[in-house]
């Protein structure tokens, strides 16, 4: 059983049809906004921004219809009602502060997903129902995901492939692809249980999901590497990670599997150190430890004042920072409306009190989750938000 509260009228195990469409409804119509999105944001010379963004509203449409029948806002904590409630209407303040109302400024705020209004409503998922058929939709749109991320490799190789190491198209293409399409599959790996076969077969026990997600981190960390984005390494890195955690946690040969994997790294990191470096790996050393974001830190501190760093600037709240472009600065005067530290951008749009909300959900429930459940399911989704947490520091506040 995975919930112990059961509200009047919820079936954790069944649900009706027009409850299982709506979820359909919802879910296809979150992937095929991602989709869409990711394919404007390609610029690519067969479909244009416009239809992109077209089929994104056909996607939001999608994602209204399903969550009017679904969302209800019930909670089993006191607290979580209370947290949940104060940050949405702060969430309501922070877009507010600042938005604009002309046809490309609501476009970018419903349209957009990393400046957009979505960021700041994330939140609202706590209020979709938490049933089986629920999480299997989950399930089933991250591997709709998955492959349309392994397609998009297909259509786009060539860019992502480039040996220019200053070709920004391909960098953008590598971050985009992989971050909207490829690493929300980790969440297949951590509930890796949930996926295994009963009966065996070519595959064995693993499971054809299980399978496929890992074939889609492994090229997500292969472009990742290529292209030297230290971020996205280190995310597909500690999910892997987290993965195999998980596998110790529910295994019943804990000392044999963690045995071998002390053995595996040892002779791995035996030979690797006596082979030559592949020249896949040279623009990641070459890198190194290249230090890209104290000096914009260090602007955005100066720019702040007492005030911003309690409640922020709002959706559109700019820093000086004339050391690097900002394509969102049409005029040039050095300004800049992201910073690439998770952390810092939250806190400049929405102040610490932004910050402190999220993390006042979030802790307890990364608590709750690892301690307060046998649950596989609770403990990887646990892992995951604990990760997006981490991640808070290395990449920006919406991957």
């Amino acid at each position: 059983m995975i919930r112990k509260n059961i509200y009047p009228g919820e079936n954790v195990l069944t649900v009706s049809k027009k409850h299982e469409a709506s979820l359909g409804y919802f879910w296809y119509g979150f992937a095929v906004y991602l989709l869409f999105f990711f394919l404007a944001s390609a610029e690519t010379n067969w479909l244009s921004a416009a239809s992109c963004q077209g089929f994104q509203i056909i996607g939001f449409i999608l994602m209204i219809v399903g969550s009017m029948s679904l969302m209800k806002f019930k909670f089993d904590s006191k607290y979580l009602k209370t947290l949940f409630t104060i940050n949405l209407l702060y969430s309501v303040t922070i877009v507010l502060r600042g938005s604009q109302y002309d046809f490309n400024s609501l476009k970018q705020m419903f349209l957009d997903i990393t400046f957009g209004i979505w960021p700041y409503f994330a939140s609202v998922v706590l209020l979709l129902p938490r049933n089986i058929k629920s999480y299997k939709k989950i399930f089933v749109a991250l591997v709709a995901m998955g492959v349309c991320f392994l397609l998009g490799v297909i259509l786009f190789y060539d860019t992502l492939h480039d040996y220019d190491r200053l070709n920004l198209v391909s960098q953008g293409l590598v971050e985009n692809l992989t971050s909207i399409l490829a690493l929300p599959i980790g969440f297949i790996l951590l509930n890796y249980v949930y996926h295994t076969s009963k009966k065996g077969g070519f595959l064995g026990k693993v499971g054809m999901k299980n399978v496929f997600a890992l074939v889609v981190m492994g090229v997500a960390l292969f472009f990742s590497i290529f292209r030297a984005r230290r971020g996205l390494i280190f995310i597909n890195g500690s999910t892997l990670i987290c993965v195999g955690m998980i596998y110790v946690i529910t295994t019943k040969k804990k000392a044999l599997i963690i045995s071998m994997a002390i053995v595996l790294a040892l002779v791995a990191s035996t030979v690797v150190a006596g082979m030559k470096t592949p020249a896949m790996f040279n623009f990641l050393i070459d890198r190194g430890e290249e230090d890209t974001r104290s000096g914009v830190e260090d602007y955005m501190y100066a720019d702040m004042s007492s005030n911003d760093w309690v409640i922020g600037k709002g959706i559109k709240g700019k820093y000086y920072c004339p050391i690097v472009d900002n394509v969102n600065d049409a005029e040039g005067a050095g300004f800049r409306d992201n910073i690439e530290t998770g952390y810092l951008q939250i806190i400049l749009k929405g102040g610490i009190l932004s910050l402190a909300l999220l993390l006042g959900m979030l802790i307890p429930a990364v608590y709750k989750g690892f301690f307060k459940s046998k649950n596989v399911l609770s403990k990887a989704a646990a892992m995951w938000v604990f990760l997006w947490i981490v991640y808070l520091y290395p990449t920006g506040a919406w991957f």
